[in-house]
This record gives C-alpha cells, sequence and structure tokens, in this order.
C-alpha cells in the first residue's frame, strides 16, 4: 500500500478555476446564503411581532 503523495494533496474543488482561493469562494458563497437567510428570517419575525402588537392594541381597545 503506498502512502498519499504530498503533491496529490490538494484538490482544487471548483477544478482550478479560482486558484487556491477555490474553497474561499465556496464556503464564502455558503456564508453568504446563510446570512441572507438569516436577514430573512429575522425580517419576517419582526413583521411577525408588529402584527402582533396590532393586534393586542386592538384588542385592548375593544374593551373599554
Amino acid at each position: 500500500m503506498k502512502p498519499i503523495p504530498f503533491d496529490a494533496t490538494y484538490l482544487p474543488l471548483l477544478h482550478g478555476v479560482g486558484g487556491a482561493y477555490d474553497e474561499l469562494i465556496i464556503f464564502g458563497g455558503i456564508g453568504l446564503i446563510l446570512v441572507v437567510l438569516g436577514y430573512l428570517s429575522w425580517k419576517a419575525s419582526n413583521g411577525k411581532e408588529q402584527r402582533r402588537q396590532k393586534r393586542k392594541a386592538r384588542r385592548v381597545g375593544r374593551k373599554r
């Protein structure tokens, strides 16, 4: 059984398109997607909270 040669340990993920920055491009893209999804989730929950506050204010106003 032969050991893995040192020159074959680097496997370019984008087939050498980005050079040594292949991993940075891929993981940066994944990170960007996660940031966008987090922002959209925060925005949706913020809107939901505002709608809940308005509904609660209407209920309190009706009881008087």
